[in-house]
C-alpha cells in the first residue's frame, strides 16, 4: 500500500512537469505582462498620513478609502467598513453628511462627536457625473435622499416631499466659502483627493439645524 501511495504521487508530480514543461512559453509571456498595481495619488495621500500627522489622529472618509488609511498607515478611523452593525451604519450616514448639502456647523458637529481629526474628500465622489443607466445612484444623492433634499439632476422618480436645501453641497463649498473656512483647513490636497483638519468651533457661530 505505500509502495502505491507512493507510486500516485510521483505519476502527480509527473503530470503537473509535464503540463508546466509545455505550457512554459505562454506563462513566460504571461509573466512578462504582470506588473504591480500603482496608484501615485493614493500612495502620496498615505506617505502624508504617515510623515505629517500624528499616530492618535483619526480620520474620517468613505470606508472603502479607510480601510486602505487603516491598513497602511494604522491611524485610527471613525467609520470602519462593516454594515452588519446597525450602530456603525447609522454612524456612517452621519459622517457622509460632508458630501451632503448641509450647513458646516452640522457636519462639524457630527465630526467632533465621533472624535474627528481629518476629513478625507474624494472628488470622483464629490464631483461624480451621473450614470443615465443608474440615475440618483451617485454616494451625494443617495445622502440628498436620506436628508430630504432635492437632487442636483432630479430622475423623476420617488422624489415626492423633497426640498430644496438652503446648503450648497459641503464637499465642494468648503474649497470656496470663507465661513466653511473657520471650521475645517485644508492640509492636503493632489488630484484626487483633498484632506481637512478640523479645527476646535468658533463659538461666535449659532448652531444650525
Amino acid at each position: 500500500e505505500r509502495a502505491a501511495r507512493v507510486l500516485q504521487h510521483l505519476v502527480g508530480l509527473g503530470l503537473v512537469a509535464y503540463i508546466m514543461y509545455s505550457n512554459l512559453p505562454a506563462i513566460q509571456e504571461q509573466l512578462a505582462y504582470l506588473g504591480e498595481f500603482y496608484d501615485p495619488d493614493t500612495v502620496q495621500l498615505m506617505t502624508w498620513i504617515m510623515k505629517k500627522t500624528k499616530k492618535s489622529a483619526a480620520f474620517a472618509g468613505s470606508m472603502q478609502l479607510l480601510a486602505g488609511v487603516k491598513l497602511c498607515t494604522g491611524r485610527p478611523i471613525t467609520n470602519h467598513p462593516h454594515y452588519e452593525d446597525r450602530r456603525l451604519r447609522d454612524r456612517t450616514r452621519q459622517i457622509y453628511q460632508f458630501y451632503g448639502k448641509r450647513a458646516p456647523e452640522v457636519v462639524h458637529r457630527n465630526l467632533q462627536a465621533v472624535g474627528t481629526s481629518y476629513i478625507i474628500l474624494e472628488n470622483s465622489i464629490c464631483y461624480a457625473q451621473n450614470d443615465e443607466r443608474w440615475p440618483g445612484c451617485r454616494l451625494p444623492d443617495i445622502i440628498d435622499r436620506c436628508n430630504g433634499h432635492t437632487l442636483d439632476e432630479p430622475t423623476g422618480e420617488n422624489e415626492q416631499g423633497l426640498v430644496e436645501s438652503e446648503y450648497g453641497r459641503f464637499c465642494s463649498m468648503v474649497e470656496v466659502d470663507e465661513r466653511y473656512k473657520t471650521l475645517f483647513r485644508q492640509a492636503f490636497v493632489n488630484k484626487t483627493f483633498r484632506v481637512y483638519k478640523v479645527l476646535k468651533a468658533d463659538t461666535r457661530h449659532k448652531k444650525a439645524k
